[in-house]
């Protein structure tokens, strides 16, 4: 088991944020995270990632309890995340913002900037871009960059270091329709050839549906649903709380 969650709960104030959650995740799974604004999907990723503790229950990875433990411990473990609004330097370019994000990655933040530079991290970096599919925009300043490729960065940044789980957080926000698809199949296809497992956070239930393995469904702070996303997405709650309207049929 990659990752095991036991019986999480945390409150802010009378709001029940988590509510008994129970859930695991096994290596090189792709699971979807649903539920309306408020649900708990965010509070759930910020616990696992150690932006908040929880008031009791258990994080286990990789056989290690990881509820207490520090946001920069748990990312050394090998759990990172990427964010809805992409954390990059706009003033920099592509190819210079995963380099410079590479040594941080690997806790080289404190070296000589030279090294960033060297051939290695330079090659390295030039792979990436390469099975990210935005090689074009290598010596594009980031601020100028199109919001597709913007994302695919913030999320290629967000696998520096080999992590194990990357939890994105709507990968697809901002994208327009005719990008949305192209994004998350680059960027999937990338980061499976890299063997980590991924959670994502969508409201889009087109990229729900077409993209994820499993489905986990939040209402309340709670987990309502979890499954291959044809039955959860058919699931009578889940219609009626998060998706709307009737059955869609394949």
């Amino acid at each position: 088991m990659l990752l095991e969650i036991r019986n999480l709960f945390k409150n802010f104030g009378s709001v029940a944020a988590a509510s008994d959650i129970n859930f695991s995740m096994e290596n090189n799974e792709i699971i979807g995270i649903i539920g309306s604004n408020g649900a708990g999907k965010t509070t759930f990723c910020n616990i696992i990632t150690g932006y908040t503790k929880p008031d009791s229950g258990e994080i286990i990875f990789k056989g290690t309890e990881i509820s207490s433990r520090s946001v920069l411990d748990i990312k050394n473990m090998g759990i990172h995340r990427s964010f809805q609004i992409p954390q990059v330097f706009d003033s920099l370019t592509v190819l210079e913002n995963i380099m410079i994000s590479n040594l941080v990655a690997n806790n080289k933040q404190f070296s000589y900037l030279e090294l960033a530079y060297n051939k290695k991290n330079i090659d390295y970096a030039n792979y990436l871009l390469n099975q990210f599919k935005i090689i074009e925009f290598k010596n594009v300043i980031v601020g100028l960059l199109p919001q597709g490729a913007r994302k695919v960065l913030d999320i290629l940044i967000a696998i520096l270091g080999n992590p194990s789980i990357v939890l994105l957080d709507e990968p697809t926000s901002g994208i327009s329709t005719d990008e949305k698809f192209l994004v998350m199949e680059h960027t999937l296809e990338a980061i499976r050839n890299l063997n980590i497992s991924i959670l994502f956070i969508e409201h889009d239930m087109d990229i729900i549906r077409r993209y994820s393995q499993r489905v986990i469904a939040f209402y309340s702070g709670k987990i309502i649903a979890d499954g291959i996303p044809k039955n959860v997405l058919e699931q009578k709650d889940v219609l009626k709380f998060i998706v709307g309207g009737s059955v869609v049929k394949d």
